[in-house]
């Protein structure tokens, strides 16, 4: 069980306590400061868990995959070689890789508001 609380973040939740002890009870400003820094890239950690962590960065990978292939594939083989004709998409095939793609990139932009935010 001790392992699915630390992939769950407990691990991380018990490190930033750690870290904040380790402030208080800091001899000097040098072990203050170091524990600090540590506080400072756990909450980094702990904020980029919550925007979407490896798994999550799996799954969105594995949808997109095939769009990408689909699409690499139109470009390039059938536009610049003009070796052959790659059929449309349906409609409903469409609209999914058109969500795909605003969810990639309209994603990006959130976090990069978030970060631009926080500094």
């Amino acid at each position: 069980m001790g392992w699915l609380v630390q992939i769950l973040g407990r691990g991380l939740a018990g490190q930033l306590r750690e870290a904040y002890e380790a402030r208080l009870r800091a001899a000097n400003d040098a072990d203050r400061i170091a524990a600090e820094i540590r506080i400072a890239e756990l909450q980094e950690r702990q904020a980029n868990r919550a925007l979407g962590g490896r798994l999550t960065a799996l799954v969105q990978a594995a949808w997109a995959a095939p769009f990408i292939l689909y699409n690499a594939k139109l470009l390039i083989w059938d536009k610049v070689l003009g070796l052959d004709a790659t059929d449309a998409l349906s409609a409903d095939l469409l609209d999914l890789q058109l969500r795909i793609v605003t969810f990639y990139f309209g994603g990006a932009a959130a976090i990069g508001v978030v970060r631009a935010l926080r500094r």
